[in-house]
């Protein structure tokens, strides 16, 4: 308890970031009891979830946060492999491009629910960010032979053909047939569109569309089969306008809480939560289309044709 009074005290002393908040945050999660001999099962949740309290406050910038998590960060708990990357929301840099379904190369920050982009083509569920170009991100600059690609160090792409945090592709290694040829550090904003089959196209290179915490298990479960997935298909401008007003700023807020849970929870546990989340989701989707005529004209419209083939 004492290494958690001293951690959470040294925020208090922060300016530029919504230091209560984070505080509050961090007192908000259950600090490890084996101190003298740290497991990762105890303190790679805490961390993590430490950590993402700082991000989502956007206290990364803050020496005095540096210096609370030095405290914290001993040889034992960083021998331990947590996720201690400082860095806000896992995504792409904001001028990064995609490749469209026909070939075409555009902005990620164009494309809206219901585009059809590579690899496959996949169809974007919904684009995560697009209208919040104020947030922003640590990102890394990663040269490579055909070209450069800039994301989150968190935030998972295919290195020398298996998916890993971008963090792990270090200059020698490839991207595709494309050998890296250096690694730099940045700053800025941030784009995500998540996909039906979780993989995009990202200036040439085949990336995931989730960050490392979800991606291993993510990758694996049928988003295609999921009534989140099912609406965006059929109403994708309510999807986007939804997820915009509505579901931005809730997992801007809650992100830290969700990677707590995924690393305490069995596996079984966590695809119940995410089936239960999906149909949260889902219903809020359909309440919030009923606010728009169109919306429920289209509703109208589904609903007569299955009775019709009935």
């Amino acid at each position: 308890m004492l290494y958690k009074v001293i951690a959470v005290s040294y925020l208090s002393f922060a300016a530029s970031c919504d230091i209560i908040a984070t505080a509050m945050c961090i007192a908000g999660l259950t600090f490890p009891t084996d101190i003298t001999s740290p497991t990762k099962g105890t303190w790679c949740p805490y961390m993590e979830g430490y950590m993402q309290c700082i991000i989502t406050n956007s206290c990364c910038e803050e020496e005095s946060v540096e210096a609370g998590l030095n405290m914290l960060k001993t040889p034992e708990v960083e021998a331990l492999g947590c996720n201690l990357e400082c860095s806000n929301p896992p995504c792409f840099g904001r001028d990064t491009h995609a490749t469209l379904a026909t070939g075409e190369r555009v902005l990620m920050s164009s494309l809206q629910s219901g585009d059809y982009v590579l690899p496959g083509p996949t169809r974007v569920i919904v684009n995560q960010h697009k209208n919040a170009p104020h947030l922003t991100s640590s990102l890394l600059d990663i040269e490579h032979a055909d070209g450069s690609l800039k994301l989150t160090p968190d935030h998972v792409l295919s290195v020398d053909g298996s998916f890993v945090a971008a963090r792990e592709a270090t200059v020698g290694t490839k991207l595709g047939e494309s050998v890296v040829s250096r690694v730099s550090h940045s700053a800025g904003g941030i784009i995500n569109p998540l996909t039906t089959s979780g993989t995009i196209v990202a200036d040439g290179v085949l990336a995931s569309t989730y960050p490392e915490w979800i991606a291993g298990w993510a990758l694996a479960y049928p988003v295609h089969l999921t009534a989140g997935n099912f609406l965006s298909f059929l109403f994708p401008a309510t999807t986007q306008a939804y997820y915009d007003a509505m579901l931005e700023s809730f997992f801007q807020s809650t992100s830290s809480s969700l990677v707590s849970l995924k690393g305490v929870l069995p596996a079984p546990l966590v695809a119940l939560v995410f089936i239960c989340a999906d149909l949260a989701v889902s219903v809020g989707l359909v309440l919030f289309s009923l606010t728009s005529v169109k919306a429920v004209l289209a509703l109208a419209m589904v609903a007569a044709t299955i009775k019709g083939r009935k």
